[in-house]
């Protein structure tokens, strides 16, 4: 039986807590080497943490836990993601991180078939996200089919920029669903 993934959606203080932790370990192992400890450290103060995720999802985003029960039964919290639906038919993907010992092994793919999936049952067309130009990840989108549509600079304050592209994949119909 091979490792299972569930989303689960965040809705309690005590999921929100276990994000910002998640949030805390994933920022400062991935985005130091990519952006610097100063910049980590405004940004994971500011964006990635219980009160700031609240606000979001009080503004409609949602977010979600993602769990990995593996061959032995156990569930553990592996990452996080978050998307909000926007007007004109996309859903924006604002948050999608996972720790670094499940990277690599196609355990982002499964959480994007997930994030698509949720986008196709709610008949968005789109699926956009923000990624900082020098992040590997760059590649992965483009393998998933997500294309460059913009460059962004957006000055998030306290001296810092986020230097990213704006990447987007048009969500087809699949054979058998419903236009």
């Amino acid at each position: 039986m091979s490792p299972t993934l569930q989303f689960v959606p965040v809705h309690t203080p005590e999921a929100l807590a276990t994000v910002a932790t998640l949030a805390h370990e994933i920022w400062y192992e991935f985005y130091v080497p990519l952006i610097g400890r100063t910049q980590v450290d405004y940004m994971v103060g500011k964006f990635q943490n219980a009160a700031a995720m609240q606000s979001q999802i009080d503004q409609g985003y949602e977010y979600f836990l993602v769990q990995q029960t593996d061959t032995d039964g156990k569930a553990r919290e592996i990452g996080y993601c978050a998307v909000q639906e926007q007007a004109g038919g996309a859903l924006f993907l604002s948050k999608f991180y996972l720790l670094k010992s499940t990277r690599g092994s196609g355990t982002g793919r499964k959480c994007m078939e997930f994030i698509e999936g949720l986008a196709r049952r709610r008949r968005l067309s789109l699926l956009w996200l923000t990624v900082n130009k020098g992040n590997p990840s760059v590649q992965a989108y483009q393998r998933l089919g997500f294309r460059i549509a913009a460059d962004l600079v957006m000055d998030i304050g306290g001296g810092f920029v986020m230097d990213d592209y704006r990447m987007e994949k048009t969500l087809t119909a699949l054979p058998g669903e419903r236009a």
